[in-house]
């Protein structure tokens, strides 16, 4: 395949994300800064400002790999994220924050083996329902497989444990498995067998029950249990049309926990009001709707599936985080994709960009180098 043009809006909306996270993250966390570490307001910005020059190497490096190595080598990448899984919960690599074993330090910084596996998974689920097409009929040989491995890689994420990121990883890898020309009845029996086995997971722990019954009631306890989430929604509500202005935020000094990472989005509509936050919201869904069209219009299957389950991974993400900081679904722990304050969660987003922006340079070939095709047939579903 010879490569074209990448997709400029792409490039263009990426890069306003990642702009506009480096802003809200500075603003959201001077006051932190400037009283949790020796008076340097500076301190998370410069991090992230690190962390985001990392994520634009990455980003233009994985934009001009040909997306299909990747799948050559998907046993090697599917490997050494499960060895990095078990890594983690190694006492003395694995670094407890929290009561959550879910880090490995390197040297100052600190690296998350679970983003990694986001896009391994993704990786490979592309993979194997790309060979698996002529058998897409038999459960057995088809959905199986791949439902083991994930299996294998959500039992050691549960164990951390991280329960919202086995469910974004199942979440986006079902897309991919559905779009792959999944069958009605494989994907019924799937929810009734799968959903049973996730409640389960989830009630085997008091505290994700602890949440689940605070989102109804927060102010049940207010100064405990439903603290942050009331937090959130102090910070939302008096935002209205255009905000307290940029730097603003009364809630971030102290008041909202995690302002600067997983709640930031509550500051950006304090500080920036109705019409700030539906701006960034709209910059998400033209990510999303732009992933779409790359990923339909790819050369082969495998970089159709790969660009889907990307787009649909970034999409979860922000849907589970805007849940969240809207008190619409329980803490979850997941940031919010470019935005949040973090440098695992930053650099696998723009890696992940990278990939689809090189899936869209085979998109747009020009008319003569296309050979024409014939009549398709679609298997019925």
């Amino acid at each position: 395949m010879r490569r074209g043009k990448p997709d400029f809006w792409l490039i263009l909306i990426a890069f306003i994300l990642l702009g506009f996270g480096l802003v809200m993250v500075f603003s959201a966390s001077y006051y932190k800064g400037l009283t949790d570490y020796g008076g340097d307001s500076y301190y998370f910005f410069k991090r992230q400002l690190i962390w985001a020059v990392a994520g634009l190497f990455l980003f233009f490096v994985a934009a001009n790999i040909p997306y299909t190595i990747y799948r050559r080598f998907v046993g090697t990448i599917l490997l050494i994220s499960i060895l990095l899984l078990i890594a983690v919960l190694i006492p003395g690599i694995g670094v407890e924050v929290k009561g959550a074993r879910r880090w490995i330090e390197l040297g100052p910084m600190s690296f998350q083996p679970s983003e990694l596996v986001k896009l391994s998974a993704l990786i490979y689920t592309a993979s194997i329902m790309t060979k698996k097409q002529p058998v897409m009929d038999s459960f057995k040989r088809a959905i199986l497989p791949p439902l083991i491995v994930l299996g294998l890689i959500c039992s050691l994420i549960v164990i951390e444990p991280h329960y919202s990121t086995t469910i974004i990883i199942l979440s986006s890898c079902m897309v991919v498995i559905f779009c792959a020309g999944l069958r009605f009845r494989h994907l019924l029996f799937l929810a009734l067998t799968g959903i049973p086995i996730l409640v389960w997971v989830m009630i085997m722990e008091p505290y994700r029950i602890k949440r689940l019954t605070t989102l109804f009631n927060p102010w049940k306890n207010p100064t405990a249990d439903g603290y942050q989430i009331i937090q959130s929604l102090y910070a939302i509500g008096p935002g209205g049309l255009s905000g307290s202005g940029l730097g603003n935020s009364i809630q971030k000094m102290a008041y909202l926990p995690e302002a600067h990472t997983d709640f930031i989005f509550a500051i950006v509509a304090e500080e920036l009001g109705f019409i700030g936050g539906t701006l960034l919201i709209a910059l998400f869904i033209a990510l999303i709707l732009r992933g779409i069209r790359i990923s339909l219009r790819a050369p082969d299957q495998f970089g159709m599936l790969l660009g889907i389950g990307i787009t649909s991974l970034i999409g979860i993400e922000a849907l589970f985080n805007l849940g969240v900081v809207t008190a619409m679904l329980p803490v979850t722990g997941v940031p919010l994709p470019f935005i949040s304050y973090g440098g695992s969660t930053l650099m696998l987003s723009m890696t992940s960009l990278g990939i689809l922006l090189n899936i869209s340079r085979y998109t747009d070939m020009p008319a003569k180098q296309k050979k024409p095709r014939g009549p398709v047939s679609v298997p019925g579903r």
